[in-house]
């Protein structure tokens, strides 16, 4: 049995003009994404813009979002740096606090990095944090980090800390090699990076997913994947999968932060939302922009094809 499973939005941080965290705007993102069904946010991922953001921010921002009320018990914050110095000051941080679990990158930036010294790395932060009680998810998002997450890296820390490494985030785009995992692995909680994935990953005993397209359709996921014991009697399961393959596909035909920061300036009224920090840059006049247009009649739709279902 997975020790940690669900649906769990990568949460965008809204910006300041003056390039600080929006923090009022992103507890209300938080309560938002929360009420779309998600079990937990991942926050300061990739998504996020975590590694365009100070510790101090994120550490208070943290605490922000404690303080009004938020649940350490559905937050995994992204503690990962190429500082190790860092990753293990940000994670003793969110650990104090009693988070569900950390997203914990390897570091990145060197090329050609061994297993051993990938194993070396988490080996320092799981020993230096040393929460027993601590539940840490491997992200593999080789693509960004050119540093895998291979099959011996898990298998020796697994080895080492079975009641801490718990799962993996796999934003690789490579279902087969998910299945691979799940199949090798057992109880190990693999969750989708991709939406349009997600829904085979779990049928194939997949812990759930944690995606970035989950801002602007989190409901539709959600309902997607808690209900797809049930695909035979919803008359319009596929329609719903359909959709959430459009959505995301327009997401990635932009660079996704921009585009759904863009996308909720437009339907909140927020022009703050539309705040990007460098080198991403923010799209100029989402209300006029094709992409953002498009985004908001397909994200229409979810409502009234999931009151159908």
């Amino acid at each position: 049995m997975h020790k940690i499973s669900g649906v769990f939005s990568a949460a965008l941080t809204p910006i300041k003009n003056d390039l600080s965290i929006n923090k009022d705007l992103y507890l209300r993102h938080c309560q938002y994404l929360m009420r779309q069904g998600h079990d937990g946010l991942a926050i300061f991922g990739t998504t996020g813009e975590s590694n365009s953001l100070s510790i101090k921010e994120k550490k208070n921002t943290l605490e922000f979002l404690l303080s009004n009320k938020i649940d350490p018990n559905i937050l995994i914050p992204g503690t990962g740096s190429s500082s190790l110095n860092d990753a293990i000051e940000m994670t003793k941080h969110a650990a104090n606090y009693k988070v569900k679990a950390i997203l914990l990158l390897p570091p990145y930036y060197y090329k050609n990095i061994s297993d051993e010294g990938v194993i070396n790395f988490y080996r320092h932060v799981i020993e230096n944090v040393a929460e027993k009680n601590m539940m840490y998810i491997l992200y593999h998002i080789p693509q960004n980090t050119l540093v895998p997450i291979s099959f011996k890296t898990i298998e020796v820390l697994l080895k080492l800390y079975p009641n801490n490494v718990v799962g993996l985030k796999d934003s690789s785009g490579d279902s087969d090699r998910m299945m691979r995992i799940i199949k090798y692995f057992d109880n190990f909680s693999v969750f989708c990076g991709h939406d349009t994935l997600a829904l085979n990953v779990v049928k194939r005993g997949g812990a759930g997913a944690i995606t970035a397209g989950t801002n602007v359709c989190g409901k539709l996921l959600n309902f997607i994947l808690k209900n797809y014991k049930k695909e035979n009697e919803i008359k319009n399961f596929h329609d719903l999968q359909k959709l959430l393959e459009k959505i995301r596909q327009v997401i990635d035909s932009h660079q996704p932060i921009s585009l759904m920061k863009a996308y909720f300036s437009i339907v909140d009224n927020i022009s703050e939302w539309n705040n990007v920090l460098p080198p991403l840059q923010k799209i100029k006049d989402p209300k006029n922009h094709k992409l953002v247009l498009i985004l908001k009649e397909l994200v229409k739709k979810i409502d009234p094809l999931i009151s159908n279902s």
